[in-house]
């Protein structure tokens, strides 16, 4: 990718944003609603579902003797564990207390929620291709009214965390909706600043909210503010995005129409065997296996972005509930429980330049490529899990190793966040260009489910610090497999340009 001066760049870019500034700035103004969302809705989560404070399971009773009692069978039996209650003791935070807290169990709420964004991520791409980007993205916000309400009135924790389906839905359809807005208004030479701006945008916004976020929500009524302003945000969505959004799909179909001197409108491709028989498919599962199975380069990008969002789900879920309790390293403690605000504090270390620096990245990788870039931002991850892995392990104060690598996670992710979805866009077709960039989503946010499982999963089975180490080999594995199997959209679609003028010069 030929570097361009960079007053250039930016002037280009400036042009792009005077054509259609409105439905810009009206695109972000729903990415912020739709960032805080999230954040409003996620963030009370730890404090609504959690261990005990009261109980515990115990195999001895101080004092006391069983040698078993008869049962109606004439046989006896002995208790081998105890739950031991404290009656002077009160419940901090949680409204649906587990006795014997599984991480796998607590963390469930984002396995139902990667699950449902990555399906609908995909569907939103099919949707936005066929229906347009407009009434995609006010589904999004159509889908979310039972979201807070299931919350709120919420009898059992398995319906607080099934709300999150809702959750992923809207996610999905909005967010992924607005970033195929922007990129439609920007075009492809420009789509890692339009990613950028929308990630930048919707990423603080999602930081900022954290830090608000704890600072208005009552701990012994978790399931209040925060959701009163998740009903806010719904009812806005739906407003705007009926009334003042227009469709964007139009300005795709020109752009390929100047690319390729074609105005492809078909909703199908065709597959051709070496024998010669055609398959028909739609062009969105055409888009699927293609991104997914077929494009090396892109199947690296695919595990980039779902370790990006298993990296997510370790910081918003195990990570929070690690900082949340007392730890402690073989029977001994090791430190003490942080507070609501310094687990805050910490999770903006990871969240705000994730956010603000998205933009900067997507703008040089528009310029100087993308796969150096992704492949950096892999390997600071991997370290700030590292850090991370080191200071709950070692130390007896961690904030100061937390918040330091919780800063590696939040720089590396913006590295390649952007640059990912970009280089997507880089190896499509304009008119199918939300397809591709759906299932690249679809991948990516399955990290969310995929990350809450196994980090879940190990965190149960040999502890919280092996469950970080895990998933820095996963991280450096995925960087490896970038800078090794991934080629710019430019070399590839030189390579294939050559072959289509042999093929033509043959015949």
């Amino acid at each position: 990718m030929a570097p361009v001066s960079l007053a250039n760049s930016v002037k280009e870019v400036c042009g792009k944003m005077r054509q259609n500034p409105v439905q810009l700035s009206l695109a972000i103004l729903l990415v912020v609603f739709c960032g805080a969302t999230k954040k409003f809705q996620l963030f009370p989560m730890p404090w609504i579902a959690g261990n005990s404070e009261c109980r515990k399971i115990v195999t001895e009773v101080p004092g006391a003797k069983f040698n078993g009692s008869p049962y109606t069978d004439g046989k006896f039996y002995t208790p081998k564990t105890f739950e031991e209650f404290d009656p002077n003791c009160k419940e901090k935070a949680e409204v649906f207390v587990f006795v014997g807290e599984s991480f796998t169990i607590t963390t469930a709420y984002l396995i139902f929620f990667g699950i449902t964004k990555a399906i609908f991520n995909f569907v939103t791409g099919a949707c936005c291709d066929r229906f347009g980007r407009k009434w995609t993205l006010v589904a999004g916000w159509v889908v979310a009214i039972p979201l807070p309400l299931m919350v709120i009135f919420a009898e059992s924790w398995w319906t607080a965390a099934l709300s999150n389906i809702f959750l992923g839905m809207q996610q999905a359809l909005v967010w992924s909706a607005t970033i195929f807005i922007m990129i439609d208004y920007f075009g492809k030479s420009h789509a890692g600043t339009a990613v950028g701006i929308n990630e930048t945008v919707g990423y603080t916004t999602i930081s900022v909210v954290g830090v608000i976020a704890a600072a208005i929500m009552d701990e012994n009524e978790p399931r209040t503010t925060c959701y009163y302003i998740v009903i806010g945000m719904i009812v806005l969505g739906i407003v705007l995005g009926v009334a003042a959004l227009k469709e964007s799909k139009d300005a795709a179909v020109k752009e390929e129409a100047e690319v390729s001197g074609k105005a492809d409108s078909a909703d199908e491709a065709t597959l051709s065997w070496p024998s010669g028989r055609t398959v028909t498919f739609s062009k969105a599962q055409s888009a699927f296996v293609y991104t997914s199975f077929i494009n090396v380069p892109l199947m690296s990008i695919n595990f980039a972005g779902l370790m990006a969002n298993f990296i997510s789900g370790f910081a918003w879920g195990l990570f929070a509930k690690w900082m949340k309790n007392d730890y402690e390293v073989d029977g001994t403690l090791q430190w003490s429980k942080l507070s609501k605000e310094t687990i805050a504090n910490i999770t903006l270390c990871y969240g705000l330049p994730k956010g603000l620096f998205q933009w900067i990245f997507g703008f040089a990788g528009d310029r100087f490529g993308r796969r150096w870039i992704i492949t950096a931002g892999l390997a600071m991850c991997a370290i700030g899990l590292v850090i991370l892995a080191a200071a709950g392990e070692a130390a007896s104060d961690p904030v100061g190793g937390f918040a330091a690598g919780a800063l590696f996670l939040g720089v590396g992710t913006a590295m390649m966040y952007s640059n990912n979805i970009a280089a997507v866009s880089d190896h499509a077709d304009p008119t199918w260009r939300s397809s591709a960039l759906g299932t690249y989503r679809f991948w990516r946010d399955l990290g969310y489910a995929v990350g809450a499982l196994i980090n879940g999963a190990f965190a149960d089975a040999v502890g919280i610090f092996g469950s970080v180490l895990l998933t820095a080999a996963l991280t450096a594995l995925a960087a490896i497999c970038v800078g090794v199997f991934y080629r710019e959209g430019e070399e590839v679609a030189a390579k294939g340009s050559k072959e289509e003028a042999k093929a033509d010069a043959a015949l």
